[in-house]
């Protein structure tokens, strides 16, 4: 059986009124002109009563049989009793033991006799140990829940009887799960650890003004139609046959996050930490770049695609918002040891390419993944001027890097031939997924492991047209697996054995772009090591807000995420949920993996000397570097390390980086595939690498933001230095 009710109440309150300590009522009020009976005296009082509470109950609960609830259900155990105000259709009995018999206990009063109107307050008041029903009319047929009657409470001073001993303990692990929209809560617990046979629970939600109960056997609830900004208190408690247990209570405003809540973070807790200095590179140009794709070869940086401005518009004009001007068409070689940078622009006749592949190469937030010489870029957004059009870019590219990097350098006057090969993902023939197979920005792509040629598209978009505020693409929601064939000499590119999962997209769990996209280790539970991935965080949830809640990814591609709702040791991140600059270190010894997140975009930042986190509805710029960490069991936590340098600009503005950087391993260090660094080798102080690039902010939010040009050195710093 399930019902809620409904209180409203009044704001002019003169008396407080003994009531579960649970439902925390502001107030009842004094009946001046209408003087009750205190039952059982004979005499006249004006005693505190509650406001009038509706109760509703709910439709798949109403059947043939009437619907029978005990006093604490419905009101809790603390309060002495309630009478039956109000009947919106059926009747209310009583049970009386002593002629165990049902009595009606909702016909209006129509008498005048003083003794018959006693017996009739008598039989109306429901106290502790009573049980009623509502028998509601055979005709009533109204959608979700039906109006059935109306309380109101009732402090008779007679005492409480003490709870049983045997009545059911606190509910366990009270928390709010996974929201369903920016105007709803969902709290969940688990059941108490001592309860009966036959068990309810009680759910209130009060913001202040209005008291609303529900009555369930499930162990969660889900509220909508919240008001924004305001903080709803929920408390929560069981029932069963033995009685009414403990409360437990818990409070937050509606989010528009994937849960309204977050995991601690906590200080560097390890013996090591990492240190962060601006690197400069002397008299060498240096480009400034954001959402680029890059490779690492021979010591040296290979940048290309991206853009070389700041932050996009956010007007009304797709064209304003993404300028074509800043779409980068240069490749760019840098090498931070000898300080020595070149660079070319595709648009180089040299290069020998046509305009559609100048423009799949020049396009933001593309998909890469370095594979010894070859780097795939996969997708991307940008304007693409042989059509006049913004798209994605439904394409999978090789490019061979000793070609590219001889032909920036000026070592090859012309572009090898094949040094660039391109092929066009195909629609699908099953719905499976939408548009061509790598018409995607926004995702990630990550080899399954270094024994194969499979690859993993990870969530993302397929945007079409310009970029106006509210406008959205088509969010994948999904893993596209697919092999890979490639040979530079025959001019071989290809792709097959394509999969996808879930079919046709889950947004519900990974309606995710912009996000940190993790290769991780982990040990095999033989002696070895397992290559995974993990998806962090990303945006938007629901359209609105950040995801919390990781997905991991195994070799088959089958994404899978804990339910924040149903598992209360969920990981909940709480900062640098937008795609930064990142770290990969691991382990063996330990089997822990770090991931470190190199400032960026976050919905917190962390407080070092309080250890609290404040929240930005903005989701600001944020120059704070942290760490999640997944231990060998596989549970995450996310932890503080320090800010980037004090950096200001021209006019003395802090400024703020990470957004869309990368970051290239120094020569000489240990590393395990994918670039991930062997920690278990770091014995002195070493520089692990630089960041480079993304975007450059002078303040949160609503600020000046630029395509920066910094560099920053990595260094491990071991214990006692």
């Amino acid at each position: 059986m399930r019902f809620f009710h409904q209180t409203n109440k009044s704001h002019d309150t003169a008396a407080s009124l003994r009531y579960p300590a649970h439902k925390r009522l502001g107030g009842v009020e004094l009946l001046e002109n209408r003087l009750v009976l205190a039952v059982g005296t004979g005499s006249l009082d004006r005693p505190p009563l509650e406001q009038t509470d509706s109760i509703y109950i709910e439709n798949l609960q109403i059947g043939p049989s009437p619907i029978v609830m005990s006093k604490s259900e419905i009101i809790g155990g603390e309060t002495n009793s309630f009478t039956i105000t109000a009947v919106a259709n059926g009747v209310v009995e009583k049970w009386i033991p002593s002629t165990n018999s049902w009595v009606n206990v909702s016909t209006p009063v129509s008498t005048s006799n003083t003794s018959e109107l006693l017996k009739l307050l008598n039989l109306r008041l429901i106290q502790q140990g009573d049980s009623i029903r509502w028998k509601p009319d055979e005709s009533t047929s109204l959608p979700n829940f039906q109006n059935a009657f109306a309380i109101i409470g009732w402090d008779d001073g007679l005492p409480q009887n003490p709870p049983s001993s045997e009545a059911p303990s606190v509910v366990q692990d009270l928390r709010f799960g996974q929201s369903e929209g920016p105007n709803s809560l969902t709290v969940a617990w688990n059941a108490p650890e001592s309860v009966g046979n036959s068990t309810h629970y009680t759910v209130t939600i009060d913001n202040g003004a209005t008291s609303t109960t529900y009555v369930t056997t499930s162990t969660s609830k889900q509220f909508s139609d919240l008001e924004t900004g305001v903080t709803y208190t929920f408390w929560v408690w069981a029932t069963d046959e033995h009685g009414t247990g403990p409360t437990s209570t818990i409070s937050s405003a509606p989010s528009k996050d994937q849960t309204p809540s977050f995991s601690t973070v906590s200080p560097w807790s390890h013996d090591y930490t990492l240190s962060f200095a601006e690197y400069e590179m002397g008299a060498a140009d240096i480009p400034t770049l954001q959402s680029f794709a890059s490779a690492l070869h021979n010591d040296q940086w290979v940048l290309l695609a991206g853009r070389t401005n700041g932050l996009h518009g956010f007007t009304g004009d797709g064209i304003e918002n993404f300028p074509p001007k800043y779409q980068n068409t240069d490749v760019w070689v840098i090498d931070p040891g000898t300080k020595e940078s070149w660079s070319r622009s595709l648009e180089d006749p040299s290069s020998g390419l046509n305009q559609s592949i100048i423009a799949s190469l020049s396009a933001t937030n593309t998909q890469s993944y370095q594979d010894g010489n070859t780097l795939f870029i996969v997708g991307g957004y940008v304007f693409d001027w042989t059509t006049y059009q913004f798209t994605t870019y439904n394409a999978l590219s090789a490019l061979d890097l000793p070609s590219l990097i001889n032909w920036v350098k000026g070592t090859d006057s012309s572009l090898a031939s094949n040094a660039i090969l391109q092929t066009t993902g195909e629609a699908s023939t099953d719905e499976s997924y939408y548009g061509g197979f790598f018409a995607v920005t926004g995702g990630g792509l990550e080899r399954v492991s270094q024994q194969d040629d499979r690859y993993q598209l990870i969530f993302g978009q397929n945007f079409e047209g310009g970029y106006t505020p509210g406008s959205n693409g088509v969010y994948t929601s999904q893993i596209r697996s697919f092999d890979i064939t490639y040979d530079m000499t025959s001019g071989t590119l290809a792709y097959d054995n394509e999969t996808v999962s879930p079919f046709g997209g889950d947004p519900s769990s990974f309606r995710r772009r912009d996000l940190n996209v993790f290769p991780i280790l982990s040990p095999d539970g033989q002696g070895g090591i397992a290559e995974s991935t993990v998806a962090l965080a990303g945006v938007f949830y629901n359209g609105e807000g950040v995801w919390t809640v990781p997905v991991e990814i195994g070799p088959d591609g089958i994404p899978t995420t804990n339910n924040p709702t149903t598992d209360p040791d969920a990981f909940k991140q709480a900062m640098n949920q937008y795609e930064s600059g990142k770290i990969g270190l691991f382990s063996n010894s330990s089997g822990e993996m770090t991931e470190v997140l190199l400032g960026g975009i976050s919905a917190n930042t962390f407080d070092p000397n309080s250890n609290q986190l404040s929240y930005d509805d903005n989701y600001g710029f944020n120059r704070q570097i942290t760490a999640v960490l997944r231990d060998a069991s596989g549970n995450y936590q996310q932890q503080y390390l320090t800010d980037f340098p004090d950096i200001y600009d021209g006019d003395d503005n802090l400024l703020y980086f990470g957004a869309n950087a990368r970051f290239f391993p120094a020569p000489g260090i240990s590393v395990f595939s994918d670039d991930i660094i062997n920690l278990d080798a770091l014995t002195t102080e070493t520089v692990l690498g630089y960041m480079f690039g993304g975007i450059a902010a002078d303040q949160p939010n609503f600020g000046t933001t630029v395509a920066s040009s910094f560099i920053f050195e990595v260094s491990f710093i071991p214990p006692n230095l």
